[in-house]
């Protein structure tokens, strides 16, 4: 099923119900959390949708959440309240965690649910111990995924511990009963893989600074940006022999990011690598880029598409993935087919020669692209399926009795 507005239309009979503890289990970027954020630098790659989803469910709204992350940072339990949320943070070691089936980390996150004992436990991701350890808790479960790790091991190249957490993907699949996709594209493939469970959509939000900011760039200087791993998934390789053809020899292309394909861009004087940046950065790296590009393989929902279109940058970027659902060809941008360097060249030129042009493409469904990814919204989403699940858990319970 898809989750809509069906649920919306049932908030005033919510209003009487009890308290709803959940536990959310997420590697939750800790760096945002002023007193924990000292020693815990960003992660290589980090939820950031999860700070917008937690500082937008701030407000007293009846649902008692505790947030559980791990890291290897710390050597000690810490647990802080911030933005009315409790969060708990558990140390976990560096090597060997995904050998042992998370043993010692299952083993942790298990004894902190018992102390909560919440009323749904909230798995988010399964490139990680997350997911797993939400659908064996023992509690009601609820999976958010990130990736979907048993699409992307088929569509591109990937590392030995991405096809093992792929197979505990399958597993996670095969125990829980509600899952959330983040787009229309992430939640037809997980019905395709799960016929028989509950799958819903709830799109997730970009941080309110990308909707602050203001997409200037410079009519002398156009400049494409990609931002993501370089990775093969995320087909950096195409973009750059892209940019090794004659046509772009004069258009400068940023990298925001690291990863294996790195060392492909020594040799390429209209490549400028500006490596891993920070929020703040990457804004005003995308508001002086004329496109985003990204030729990815398989993305459930790239953020970066989102804060893009946020911004109101045109997209250069593929079907196979999310990101093809907010992008409508000709109009805010446009599709190429994985590998075609050709063709992805061609448009890259097209945008990147034509500033006007460029403008009008970004422009193009603007509007209901902020729409879609309000932090507000999701965060209601996520309120009413709490409620909604907790609600069925004791209609059940008082049947049974």
């Amino acid at each position: 099923m898809e989750f809509t507005d069906k649920l919306f239309d049932l908030k005033g009979a919510f209003v009487h119900f009890e308290n709803v503890r959940v536990a959310i289990l997420a590697n939750f970027p800790l760096h945002v959390i002023p007193s924990l954020s000292k020693g815990v630098p960003p992660a290589g790659h980090y939820a950031t949708w999860l700070p917008p989803l937690a500082e937008a469910t701030s407000s007293n709204d009846g649902i008692e959440r505790t947030w559980i992350t791990l890291s290897e940072d710390i050597t000690e339990r810490k647990e802080v309240t911030f933005w009315n949320q409790t969060f708990i943070v558990l140390p976990s070691r560096k090597k060997g965690r995904a050998s042992s089936f998370y043993r010692e980390d299952r083993a942790a996150i298990a004894q902190t649910l018992r102390r909560i004992n919440p009323d749904l436990v909230h798995g988010w991701g399964t490139e990680d111990i997350y997911a797993l350890a939400a659908v064996t808790s023992g509690y009601p479960s609820i999976v958010s995924m990130q990736g979907i790790l048993t699409h992307y091991i088929f569509h591109a190249r990937t590392d030995l511990r991405t096809c093992f957490q792929a197979l505990l993907e399958l597993f996670v699949f095969y125990k829980g009963k509600t899952f959330v996709g983040e787009s229309p594209w992430a939640t037809s493939v997980l019905k395709r893989r799960m016929p028989r469970k509950e799958i819903i959509r709830i799109e997730y939000a970009v941080h309110p600074d990308f909707f602050n900011a203001q997409w200037l760039p410079d009519p002398r200087r156009p400049i494409a940006l990609f931002a993501g791993s370089l990775v093969p998934r995320k087909g950096f390789q195409d973009v750059l022999k892209a940019f090794r053809s004659p046509l772009l020899k004069e258009r400068t292309l940023w990298v925001a990011g690291s990863g294996p394909l790195e060392k492909k861009i020594d040799g390429m004087p209209n490549v400028i690598q500006l490596g891993r940046i920070d929020r703040p950065r990457l804004i005003e790296a995308m508001s002086k880029a004329w496109c985003l590009v990204i030729p990815s393989r398989g993305d459930t929902g790239p953020m970066i598409v989102k804060e893009a279109r946020v911004m109101g940058l045109p997209i250069v970027t593929t079907l196979e993935g999310g990101q093809s659902n907010y992008v409508e060809e000709g109009r805010n941008g446009f599709f190429v087919e994985p590998g075609d360097i050709s063709l992805l060249t061609d448009r890259l030129h097209r945008l990147l020669s034509d500033y006007e042009f460029c403008r009008q493409r970004g422009k193009d469904g603007w509007e209901q692209d902020r729409a879609l990814f309000r932090p507000d919204l999701m965060a209601e989403k996520f309120r009413n399926l709490y409620r909604e699940l907790h609600r069925r858990r004791s209609s059940t319970m008082l049947t049974s009795k």
